[in-house]
């Protein structure tokens, strides 16, 4: 059996190389890259403004941003609280009070500018058919996550059109 592994990232330079093997006029490593680069920003402007679904041609995702409410609920007698932890105020809480921290107490987000829903950006594989699609994995970029984090806290904006996205 042979061992097949693979390549988990792609990059930049890895666009700009399959650019150049496939190119008859190629460009600057660094026009490539500009032009790359504000055709990505304005792609999540628009998911994050204006609320599309944008799908890739060739690739078999649809990036969108999906909510979903998390409430605190009893099962079998337990409490189960899958709202996001507030690290920040959960370790100055940790910090002023030992006894906090000894049993392990977390302080979570409330969420009520937003009626307790909770905003993810996410890589629908839904309705496609092809070969290992469940090993696929999303992690949006960091810059892109905060960008929705601060159009969601912008009062200056519409609220942000929570009941079109499902």
């Amino acid at each position: 059996m042979i061992n097949k592994r693979v390549k988990k990232d792609y990059g930049m330079s890895d666009y700009y190389n399959y650019y150049l093997k496939n190119s008859n006029n190629p460009q600057s490593k660094f026009k490539f890259n500009k032009i790359v680069s504000e055709f990505n920003e304005g792609i999540v402007d628009l998911i994050i403004n204006e609320s599309i679904e944008f799908k890739p041609t060739k690739l078999q995702f649809t990036f969108c941003i999906r909510k979903t409410k998390r409430v605190p609920k009893i099962k079998e007698g337990k409490l189960i609280n899958t709202t996001p932890i507030d690290w920040k105020a959960t370790n100055q809480l940790w910090e002023s009070d030992s006894e906090a921290k000894d049993k392990k107490i977390l302080l979570r987000y409330l969420n009520n500018h937003t009626f307790k829903y909770i905003f993810r950006i996410k890589a629908l594989k839904l309705g496609q058919n092809y070969k290992n699609k469940k090993y696929y994995k999303y992690k949006p970029a960091r810059s892109f996550q905060r960008l929705l984090a601060k159009r969601i806290l912008d009062n200056d904006l519409d609220n942000f059109d929570a009941y079109k996205l499902y």
